[in-house]
């Protein structure tokens, strides 16, 4: 009887250990909304940028906009469980020195992109074969100044 028990006890510890880290994994994540995803790789190479130039910001009323790195961009996205439909629909057309990151940013944007995972806060856009566009995820500066006027 008390070698049941110890088993028992000892699967529930284990069960909840595990339940309880998985939960606090996806706290720790930043969300989709609101947050300022730079640009790190497209189709897996690293985009080297002077600054936090290009970026995107995912919005509540299911519009995009950001920095391509020299132009800004805006759009619209639906999205649901692990799936994401970006639709692009234009950006500015300033003279830039160099489009390198830009020509390949805005090839990203209109690839097929279907599905997103956030990661150890970084945000994944991908296809159904490989990962188109990977970021990583700070508090947007128009979400700060929102939580600066609040107090």
């Amino acid at each position: 009887m008390i070698k049941r028990t110890l088993i028992f006890c000892v699967v529930i510890s284990t069960v909840l250990f595990l339940y309880a880290g998985k939960r606090k994994k996806n706290i720790d994540n930043l969300p989709l909304y609101n947050t300022k995803w730079l640009l790190e790789e497209i189709y897996e190479k690293p985009i080297v940028q002077s600054s936090d130039t290009a970026f995107i910001i995912f919005n509540e009323n299911n519009k995009f906009s950001g920095n391509l790195g020299c132009n800004l961009f805006f759009g619209e996205f639906t999205f649901g469980k692990k799936r994401i439909k970006l639709d692009y629909f234009g950006a500015t057309k300033k003279y830039c020195k160099d489009s390198s990151v830009e020509e390949l940013f805005t090839k990203a944007l209109r690839d097929d992109i279907t599905h997103y995972i956030i990661e150890n806060n970084k945000l994944y856009l991908r296809n159904k074969t490989q990962v188109i566009c990977k970021f990583e995820g700070v508090i947007s500066s128009i979400k700060t100044e929102f939580l600066n006027q609040e107090k």
